[in-house]
């Protein structure tokens, strides 16, 4: 684990304990004391965001593996993001899982290509959220701070995008082999060329691609539906409108803060400033925060158990998981 990737977890989690010291903490942790059963219906919902997300991968796979297999992958996935001080460790983990799964290199490059669209859809979930704050609510600032961070977010999915096409892996195996003995040892040029080009025949895939993406932008509106219970529960119900605002918004700046495991801080402040611009304050902003971490830990404590024991497993076994076609 990178010392770099440490300093940033405990920089996010400064920055939320200190959000949180400096807007009366006892309310706060009172207001999200006081959801009760309602945060038990909050973790239950997540189910919804999480399958739709799975059928957008599943829509990846020329033979789709089972639904339940990939929602239980992507629920180990995403609990290693959120709670695992190592930026997108999930996603790699992911494409390890599935592997086991899927026909022979169907796994690494759908998760490739998952990612790249949901950052694209993201950067049409933003705008969306933009669109809506600039009807809700007033805020030149944070406009303005939101259209740079999907202009980063536009960027970066065109670039990797781009890259992909391009054949990245290759390079980037070339360039690893180039600078280090042991990758010299461990990286097959032949693997990383074939998986440059099972994604590009992934994206020539036009009609599963727009379903996939499809999925993905429902996914994110699925999410909002977690704000939108969450301050239902503390007494301060919104519109669905106001929602995907604040969803939209506070996702955003969590993908712009990529290199904090988490955006453990930037949600955070991201959300109090726009309840605060709602009119619903800073409180309230935070609680529905913190609501939002308690989901996170709920789901994901459970999540990292699962995946170590499965890695122990398959280490006891000695079984390096060969890419194998699905059970008749």
């Amino acid at each position: 684990m990178r010392l770099s990737a440490i300093m940033a977890w405990l920089l996010g989690a400064g920055l939320l304990g200190t959000l949180v010291a400096l807007n009366h903490p006892a309310r706060v942790l009172d207001a999200v004391a006081a959801l009760g059963f309602w945060l038990a219906l909050v973790i239950l919902f997540h189910a919804v965001p999480l399958v739709v997300d799975a059928l957008a991968w599943q829509r990846l796979f020329l033979a789709p593996p089972p639904l339940a297999a990939l929602c239980r992958i992507r629920w180990i996935a995403e609990g290693v993001n959120g709670l695992f001080p190592v930026p997108h460790l999930g996603e790699l983990l992911r494409a390890n899982l599935a592997r086991r799964i899927a026909r022979p290199g169907e796994a690494g490059a759908s998760v490739v290509v998952d990612v790249t669209l949901g950052v694209a859809t993201q950067v049409l979930f933003a705008a969306l959220g933009v669109v809506l704050f600039s009807v809700l609510a007033r805020g030149d600032a944070l406009v303005r701070s939101t259209l740079i961070a999907v202009a980063v977010l536009s960027v970066a999915a065109g670039a990797f995008y781009f890259l992909q096409r391009a054949g990245l892996f290759a390079l980037a195996a070339a360039l690893a082999r180039r600078w280090s003995a042991p990758a010299r040892r461990r990286i097959d040029m032949d693997d990383a060329r074939a998986l440059d080009g099972r994604v590009r025949a992934l994206y020539a895939r036009r009609a599963a691609l727009l379903a996939s993406a499809l999925w993905r932008f429902a996914g994110w509106l699925a999410g909002a539906g977690e704000t939108w219970l969450i301050l239902y529960g503390l007494g301060d119900p919104i519109g669905l409108g106001a929602a995907v605002m604040l969803e939209s918004l506070s996702q955003t700046a969590r993908s712009a803060a990529f290199a904090i495991p988490g955006g453990l801080g930037v949600q955070d402040g991201a959300l109090l400033l726009l309840c605060t611009q709602l009119g619903l304050g800073a409180e309230i902003g935070l609680a529905l925060s913190l609501t939002k971490r308690c989901r996170e830990l709920a789901l994901g404590a459970p999540a990292l158990f699962a995946g170590y024991v499965i890695e122990a497993r398959r280490l006891a076994a000695a079984d390096p998981w060969p890419d194998a076609p699905p059970p008749a």
